[in-house]
Parts: structure tokens; C-alpha cells; sequence
């Protein structure tokens, strides 16, 4: 769940950073599933790139394509698809692109590449998810028995305070 929070604030990022009408580089679409950019080199020429963010995410990076044979945005999806940790992360993944496409375009890195921060995210195993599970339902059994041994206590001195009430009389 973490990871899915990341990755939609990410996007979010992506989108407000390198909007429709950014001059280099431009986010097309995206969805916790895809994204689509337009990057823009230095003729004019726009250069579609997609991303399939696959459920192995972001243990493996996203799997990226383009329908162009340019043999600029094959080196650069190339580069993307060796990558690892923090590096398969959407936010750096882009970055990358862009560094990339730059590169062989013969073009400046557009300033907003620095306002693409990349947030550590917890994996956190199938195992220990379960083991938390398991501690979790423990604690509340415990809880329950306390609450039913307070409940039983509060009872307990009420019906004394009645007898002792009664005994006086």
C-alpha cells in the first residue's frame, strides 16, 4: 500500500513538474499502470515514450518502449532497463530518460530535473506483513481480556458497594 501511495504522489510530481506545455519534456498521461511522455529535442521533433509499470514495481523498473526505432530513445530505454533500487523508481527513471535523451540530442537539461526528488520506499515482505498481522490480532486478544477483567472488577465493587448498602440497613 505504501508502495501505491508513493508511486500516485510521485506521478503527481511528474505531472505538475513537466506539464503538457513544458518545452522539453512533457507528461502525456499517466496512471498507476502507464505513463506516456513527450520528449521535445532540439528540431521539434517530439519523441513519444511509454512506461508499463508492471505489479513487480519498483523491485523491477518499469518496462519502457517507444514506437520510434530512433536510435536515441533505444540507448535511452536501454539505460532505463538496466537499473536497480532506488533507480527503478519512477521519479528517477524519468530523470534518467531526460538525462538521457539531452545527452543524445545535444540539448540542456531542462532546470525542472532538479525538482524531481526521489522518497525512499519500505518494502516490506509478505512474511513480516503476516508475522504484523499475527501480533496485531494477539494484541487485541489481550486487550479484549482486559477490558472483560475491568468490566468484570467494576461489577464486582458495585455489587459489594449494594451488599454492604444492604447490610447497613
Amino acid at each position: 500500500m505504501a508502495c501505491l501511495n508513493t508511486l500516485k504522489q510521485e506521478i503527481k510530481t511528474l505531472e505538475s513538474v513537466f506539464q503538457k506545455n513544458h518545452d522539453r519534456f512533457q507528461v502525456v498521461a499517466a496512471s498507476v499502470d502507464e505513463l506516456t511522455c513527450r520528449f521535445i529535442g532540439k528540431n521539434g521533433r517530439k519523441y513519444d515514450i511509454h512506461a508499463n509499470i508492471t505489479e513487480t514495481y519498483p523491485s523491477t523498473p518499469p518496462v519502457w518502449f517507444a514506437e520510434s526505432e530512433d536510435t536515441s530513445i533505444t540507448n535511452a530505454v536501454q539505460v532505463l532497463s538496466n537499473t536497480v533500487g532506488k533507480d527503478n523508481q519512477i521519479l528517477q527513471q524519468v530523470r534518467i530518460l531526460i538525462r538521457e535523451m539531452c545527452r543524445q540530442h545535444c540539448v540542456a537539461e531542462p532546470p525542472d530535473l532538479d525538482q524531481l526528488k526521489v522518497v525512499p520506499i519500505v518494502q516490506v515482505s509478505a512474511e513480516a506483513m503476516e508475522e504484523s498481522s499475527e501480533e496485531e490480532d494477539e494484541d487485541a486478544e489481550d486487550d479484549l481480556h482486559i477490558e472483560m477483567e475491568e468490566e468484570t472488577r467494576c461489577i464486582t465493587n458495585a455489587e459489594k458497594t449494594k451488599e454492604i448498602g444492604r447490610a447497613h440497613v
